[in-house]
Formats: C-alpha cells, sequence, structure tokens
C-alpha cells in the first residue's frame, strides 16, 4: 500500500502453513484477520455450509471476495467483540488463525461452554532485516499489533522517543500502557485506510 506521506517499517513477517489436511471446514468458522482467508484458499480448503465470523469488514470483504461467502462481523470489531458474539451464537466453532492467537480469546470461548477447534494457518515472525531508521522522519507512529510494538520498542526505543504513538485495537493500545507508554489515540475500527486519512489531518 503506497499512501503519500507514509513510510511503511515491516516489522513483521507472514509464514504461511500448508493447511491442506484440513479439507473442509465443518463447524462454523472463525476468522481473525484476513490472512487466515488468503490461507484457506491457498490451500484449496472447502468451505461448510455453517456460519463465518469474522474480527473484521476487512477479513469479511476477502472471505466474500476469495470465497463469495458472508460473514458476521462484531460490532466491536476485536477479539472481545469476536467473542461476545461467538458465546450468543454458537456452541462450536473452528478458528482459523495464526500462531500468536489471543490465550485470553479462546479461554473466554472455552469457559463460557463453547467447544473450539483451532487451525494455525499463518505464523507471524519478526523480520530481522527490518531498517527502522526512517522513524527519525516521521511525527507519528501507528502499531498494528502488540508484537509488532514489542519488537519496535526493543530495537528502536531512541527513535520511539517523542513521536506520537497509536494503536489500532484495545489490545495493542493495553501492552502499550503495560510498558509505560500511553497511545495518543486508540483506533477500533481497523481499516486503515480511514485511520491513516484521519491522522493525516492531524496538525
Amino acid at each position: 500500500m503506497d499512501i503519500d506521506g507514509v513510510i511503511q517499517v515491516p516489522v513483521l513477517r507472514i509464514v504461511y502453513r500448508d493447511i491442506s489436511d484440513v479439507r473442509k471446514i465443518q463447524d462454523p468458522l472463525v476468522l481473525t484477520s484476513k490472512r487466515g482467508v488468503i490461507a484457506l484458499k491457498m490451500s484449496k480448503v472447502n468451505l461448510g455450509e455453517e456460519a463465518a465470523y469474522c474480527i473484521g469488514k476487512q477479513t469479511a470483504d476477502y472471505l466474500e471476495r476469495l470465497y463469495s461467502r458472508k460473514c458476521n462481523v462484531p460490532e466491536q470489531q476485536d477479539t472481545e467483540g469476536l467473542a461476545e458474539l461467538l458465546i450468543r451464537s454458537e456452541k462450536a466453532v473452528h478458528i482459523v488463525g495464526s500462531d500468536q492467537l489471543s490465550e485470553k480469546f479462546i479461554k473466554q470461548l472455552r469457559e463460557a461452554g463453547v467447544s473450539v477447534k483451532i487451525t494455525i494457518a499463518y505464523e507471524i515472525r519478526e523480520n530481522e532485516e527490518v531498517d527502522f531508521s526512517p522513524l527519525r522522519e516521521v511525527k507519528r507512529v501507528l502499531f498494528g499489533s502488540s508484537k509488532s510494538f514489542r519488537i519496535s520498542l526493543e530495537r528502536s526505543m531512541k527513535l520511539l522517543k517523542g513521536k506520537e504513538l497509536y494503536a489500532i485495537g484495545r489490545p495493542t493500545g493495553e501492552t502499550m500502557r503495560e510498558m509505560g507508554y500511553e497511545p495518543m489515540g486508540t483506533f477500533d475500527d481497523p481499516d486503515i485506510v480511514k485511520i491513516l486519512g484521519e491522522l493525516s489531518a492531524k496538525r
């Protein structure tokens, strides 16, 4: 994504797994990111007729684009909102996500009596070759996940000093606070174009 005035620092890299042994999803499908949809398609996994649940609108758009399937999206587009929706709606689910799936999310479902099956479809790894030097040129830094913030802090703490820090999602904002950094803003809606538009409009 190329947007004027926006510098991207790829802190993380995605490694997709072959999940073709799954063959078909029989239970209600739960997707915690668009990458889960991509992984399903790459491994040619078929979807059953059960309902599908997506953490956000972007993930739902990918499911519709790649599988022509509608997806239920919680009003609060994060794992908390998704958990609440699933607890109200289902007794069993099949989650397709990353190796960084929220333990709190899984625990919340199981404690509410929801049977959970998990397929790890991709891994989120640190990009060892990332160059943090472009951070010197910016005033505001937006973090898309807790992991990206932790890595950035560990490897470029000096470059983050004096910057306005923002978080996508409550979990990311909570992680920043736990580590002693108060975000200038937390965006619940993960629409990156909308978020960047709001940040660009700030003086």
